[in-house]
Order: C-alpha cells, then sequence, then structure tokens
C-alpha cells in the first residue's frame, strides 16, 4: 500500500503544537489532558454563569455549594484534536488558523492519528465526540439547585452538554474533544496513544526562511519517529512517515519530505485561485 493510499484510507485526528513540544509527545508516546481554566478560550475558563435556574445570584449560594460546583466543573480536563470536514469543509491538517494559533505559527507539527487505535487507549471514564459549535449557551453550567450533592450530579449527567460546546467563532478549529474527570487535581493525567501515530506533517514555511534549520528539524523529527518504530517492532505497517505541507502561489500540496509522492492538493477539491475570478493578481 501506498503512502497516500495509507493516508488516504485511515480515519484521521490531528494535532497541532510546537516542535519541541511534538518531540516530548512522540517520545513519551502520550498526549497530556489540560485544566479548563488554562484554555486560550476564555469562554472555556468559565464555565459557571453567575445565577441558579431561578435567577439567584452566585454569590447567595451556600459556600459548600460553591466548592462543590467549581470542583465538580474544573476536575473535568481534554485534549483538543482536529478532525475532517463534514463534506464541502476542508481537511484538518488544512486549516491555516490552527497551523498559526497552535503550531507556532507555522513552524511547528501536526501530528496525525488513527482515531480507531486512539479509541484504544481510552478508559470508560473518557468521553469523546466532535463539538457543536451552535448551542454556546449550553456551554455554561446553569445550577438547578443549591445542593452539593445535587451539583455533583448535575455535571455529571450533563457533561456533554457542558464541555461539547462553543461559540461559533471557534467553528474554524473542526474540533474533536477527548474529555476526563481527573479527581486528583495536582497530578498530571495523560491518554497512552499505542501505534495511533501514523503520520508527521510539517509545514515548508520555514524552508524559505532557514534552509539548514528545516532540513534540521526534519532529522530530528525523523530520529525521533525511528525510536518508535523500533520501538513497535512490527515493521513497513509500523512506519511513520514524514510529510511536508507546501504552500505556493496558487495551491497547496501535502507530499512525502522527500518530494517523491504526492499525497494531496488543493487544486483537487477547493482553495483553487484562479486570476479575474476569485482573485486579483497585482503587480
Amino acid at each position: 500500500m501506498s503512502i497516500k493510499e495509507q493516508f488516504e484510507k485511515t480515519e484521521k485526528l490531528y494535532h497541532f503544537t510546537s516542535f519541541d513540544t511534538a518531540l516530548k509527545i512522540i517520545g513519551s508516546n502520550r498526549l497530556r489532558f489540560g485544566r479548563l481554566n488554562n484554555m486560550n478560550d476564555i469562554h472555556e475558563n468559565d464555565k459557571i454563569v453567575f445565577v441558579d435556574a431561578n435567577n439567584h445570584p452566585i454569590d447567595k449560594f451556600p459556600s459548600d455549594a460553591l466548592d462543590t460546583l467549581y470542583d465538580g466543573i474544573y476536575k473535568y480536563r481534554q485534549i483538543s484534536l482536529t478532525a475532517d470536514g463534514k463534506e464541502g469543509d476542508k481537511d484538518g491538517f488544512d486549516l491555516h488558523q490552527m497551523w498559526g494559533l497552535y503550531a507556532d505559527k507555522g513552524e511547528g507539527v501536526c501530528l496525525v492519528f488513527d482515531k480507531k487505535e486512539l479509541e484504544k487507549g481510552f478508559d470508560p471514564a473518557v468521553l469523546h465526540d466532535r463539538v457543536s459549535y451552535d448551542k454556546a449557551v449550553e456551554s455554561y453550567y446553569v445550577s438547578i439547585s443549591n445542593n452539593p450533592s445535587e451539583i455533583a450530579r448535575e455535571v455529571k449527567e450533563h457533561a456533554s452538554s457542558i464541555f461539547f460546546h462553543k461559540r461559533k467563532e471557534w467553528e474554524h478549529e473542526q474540533e474533536y474533544r477527548l474529555l476526563k474527570k481527573c479527581p486528583i487535581s495536582m497530578r498530571e493525567e495523560c491518554l497512552f496513544l499505542g501505534h495511533a501515530l501514523k503520520f508527521v506533517i510539517l509545514s515548508s514555511k520555514l524552508r524559505n526562511i532557514d534552509e539548514f534549520l528545516y532540513f534540521k528539524k526534519i532529522k530530528e523529527i525523523k530520529e525521533k519517529v525511528k525510536k518508535v518504530e523500533i520501538a513497535r517492532n512490527v515493521g513497513n505497517t509500523g512506519k511513520i512517515p514524514v510529510l511536508i505541507y507546501g504552500n505556493g502561489l496558487f495551491g497547496y500540496a501535502l507530499c512525502t519530505e522527500d518530494g517523491e509522492e504526492e499525497l494531496w492538493n488543493s487544486k483537487d477539491g477547493y482553495d483553487i485561485l484562479v486570476i479575474g475570478e476569485n482573485c486579483e493578481l497585482y503587480i
């Protein structure tokens, strides 16, 4: 099977990150669950509204109810991945906002996971689904009662509604979220990746700025990936190809790092720029 066939056949989830963090993820074969109050979306940092269902101000809650409320919400942690778009939307690796926001302005890495392999590492406590961007209000928690035991139950019962909705302006992320309640607040929680990592994608941006550093990074990634391949001990089926996502004047392509095989080109689907129709050329 060619690399292109393997890529197309895989149901993929993506994780954009910096180069140094990618090396750590590949080396440890783990992804860390992040705390909700450390997200870059301020909406994610504040899952609690300031009234209950009867419009009582939150500062009127009993202190034990407030403690339970914060404890119940913020013991949940998440891993944010990117999914391929639905019909007509973009592929997950072809989201320029994600490269800019999370992959060090295009100088980072996009890790590509096999969704089915990734799910093998989930314990029963992990909730996972695509994020919805159409019902932002539901992603806030409104307490139905001031009873601590009821609040804990409500959060657990409505976890899907509370944690899998975001404001519409974030829909470009095409997020697929993993959620886990972590009872020990000081302990880091990680997801073991098993054989889920299938491809590593770098951007060609750096080559235009510093060709020496560009090839140095490719070498570092390949050395790190090689150790994982050896540890897997399953021959060619355990190979993790390094790919390059490159942009030209009128299109984008995804190729093997040696340039011998093209897996995807934007001219085959979207982002087809035609001078005089959807773009102008200024001299």
